[in-house]
């Protein structure tokens, strides 16, 4: 059994919006991740960090994507960072990795 309440935190400085996600991300919460991503804006990179992401299902995944398309059109700069290796591996057998721009740092 996981103890996966999703917490969302943001960072903002100077045209960069960082959203950290923490625990797990899925179809019971991503309007609380949509709700926070609105708040982020207007910015020119956002960066949704996954690093402490314990789980993501399908619906995480449409959002994520979902975001990334609407930023594009904006002329906003999106990048998901350093998924935790359960995060890492969805965002590659997903191949949502191949759409979404994903920070190497601690990508396998």
């Amino acid at each position: 059994m996981r103890d996966a309440e999703l917490r969302l935190s943001t960072e903002t400085s100077e045209g960069l919006a960082i959203v950290h996600v923490t625990g797990d991300f899925d179809l019971s919460n991503v309007q609380i991740f949509e709700a926070e991503l609105e708040q982020t804006l207007p910015a020119d990179l956002v960066v949704i960090e996954l690093a402490a992401c314990t789980f993501l299902d399908s619906s995480a995944l449409k959002a994520i994507a979902d975001a990334s398309r609407r930023a594009g059109e904006t002329g906003v700069a999106f990048t998901v960072a350093r998924p935790s290796p359960q995060a890492a591996r969805v965002l590659e057998v997903s191949g949502l990795d191949e759409i979404v721009g994903i920070d190497a740092g601690e990508y396998p």
